[in-house]
């Protein structure tokens, strides 16, 4: 390539970075102008004492023998998700009143007033975030027992995964994505290099390189990026192939069948076109902008710490973290450590697998914090504050560290890349098929799908060749 080519490659490189954290930054200025009120006063309200009235309320339908009865017989297959049953009530009734009032209202006057828009919002997120937490949850958890088996067969059958793909969309969830790209690419990858939401060219403490996360994961909500990442990797799997047709389905219905409806239906009941649209934006869109705002802090917190072993391979019991006595858990997934790597177990199983992990957490000195939130985590994170962080929540199970060789460990876990954001996403990821094809040429992986995940596990070397061999 000649200098002038060189030089051309690398004018469109900075103007698409800056471009991509412009994008960020303006999905941060939604998130804090439409968002950040509804999150953080109900969360400020629900920690200061609102949780004394609302959690005896919902213990109160949770521990209802005849409503658990009717769940175990009725909903669910396995007895330990019978636990859902009362958050999913509150959840879809919630969101059915909601959704029915703005509704409802756009169909009867014609248009939202802000007032009943604010409301919407406050009711979407719900007391301490629990409305917006519960819907990814069981939409992750579905995801995780695919086509509905989550479920009776009868409602395997006629409705599929509920959340997943249907109550979803309206918490920005495309149909498909978490049984396709979750568990494809950012299981089989672990957080790892080709996942749609890699962070480890970030500095993880850095509020600029989050701006060009946050783009990142918006772009992994709308199911682009996963798209592009299963038609780079078919071939190497069936099921590679599979998921490219389901999440391209998803994604139709998301983008193209839902809203369409809506507008039909609006247009059809006396809305403008400009009303409509409007309707179509603050309803059903912004919740998208919500969540990917939202996840791009909690998954920068639950990957934040990188460190490798002798052989280059990242360190589980410290890319995943693990949370001790939450503040806000949802059936166990505080414990992001089981999630990736124990994904049997589930919530109530978790204490006996904790304790099955301490010797490996005192070894690494692993990633366990406790009563603290992913969120606090995320804050304190872009705060620069590791100190705080280990001061108050760090679980030491080794005793080998001081505190002031804790708070570097983990800083520098924290600050630690693989490479650049540039050469990742400009060098790296377009030659990344050559580069697994290379490692089953050079007999280190046996076939392309291991060499995927081998690279994803390892660390490759500044020059970003093949180490570790």
């Amino acid at each position: 390539m000649t200098s002038a080519a060189l030089r051309m490659l690398d004018h469109r490189v900075r103007f698409l970075v800056a471009l991509r954290k412009f994008l960020g930054t303006l999905l941060t200025l939604n998130f804090a102008v439409c968002w950040g009120a509804p999150v953080f006063i109900q969360g400020w309200l629900f920690h200061m004492g609102l949780h004394r009235i609302v959690r005896p309320v919902f213990s109160l339908l949770d521990r209802s023998p005849a409503l658990r009865r009717f769940a175990a017989t009725y909903i669910y297959r396995g007895a330990v998700h019978v636990d859902y049953f009362a958050t999913a009530i509150f959840l879809t009734v919630g969101a059915a009143i909601s959704l029915g009032t703005v509704f409802g209202w756009q169909i009867c006057f014609g248009s939202l007033p802000w007032w009943l828009v604010a409301i919407y919002y406050f009711a979407w997120v719900g007391f301490g975030g629990r409305g917006m937490g519960a819907a990814y949850t069981f939409a992750h958890r579905e995801g995780h027992v695919a086509a509905g088996r989550m479920y009776r067969p009868w409602i395997g059958r006629h409705i599929g995964n509920i959340f997943e793909n249907r109550v979803g969309v309206w918490y920005g969830i495309v149909p498909h994505i978490f049984s396709t790209s979750h568990i494809l690419l950012h299981h089989r990858l672990d957080g790892g290099k080709a996942d749609p939401v890699y962070m480890w060219d970030l500095d993880r403490t850095k509020f600029s390189d989050l701006l060009l996360y946050q783009w990142r994961l918006f772009v992994y909500m709308t199911g682009f990026s996963s798209l592009w990442e299963f038609r780079r990797q078919r071939g190497v799997r069936p099921a590679i192939g599979r998921a490219y047709a389901t999440l391209r389905r998803g994604m139709l219905i998301y983008w193209a069948f839902v809203p369409g409806a809506i507008v039909a239906l609006l247009l059809a009941t006396g809305s403008s076109v400009s009303s409509a649209l409007v309707f179509l934006f603050l309803i059903y869109f912004q919740p998208l902008f919500a969540m990917s705002s939202f996840l791009a802090l909690i998954n920068l917190a639950q990957h934040a710490f990188l460190e490798y072993d002798a052989a280059g391979r990242n360190i589980n019991h410290v890319t995943a973290i693990t949370i001790l006595e939450g503040h806000d858990d949802s059936f166990g997934e505080d414990d992001h450590l089981a999630h990736h790597y124990f994904p049997g177990v589930t919530h109530d199983r978790l204490p006996e697998l904790q304790a099955s992990q301490r010797r490996e957490w005192a070894r690494w000195h692993g990633a366990v914090f406790k009563r603290i939130s992913i969120f606090e985590i995320a804050v304190l994170l872009q705060l620069g504050r590791i100190d705080r962080l280990i001061d108050h929540h760090y679980v030491d199970f080794s005793g080998e560290l001081d505190r002031d060789e804790l708070v570097a460990l983990f800083t520098r876990r924290a600050q630690r890349r693989e490479m650049s954001y540039e050469d990742y996403e400009f060098r790296y990821l377009p030659q990344l098929r050559e580069r697994v094809r290379e490692l089953v040429r050079r007999g280190v992986c046996e076939n392309e799908n291991r060499a995927y995940i081998y690279q994803a596990h390892h660390d490759l070397g500044p020059d970003l060749g093949i180490a570790h061999n």
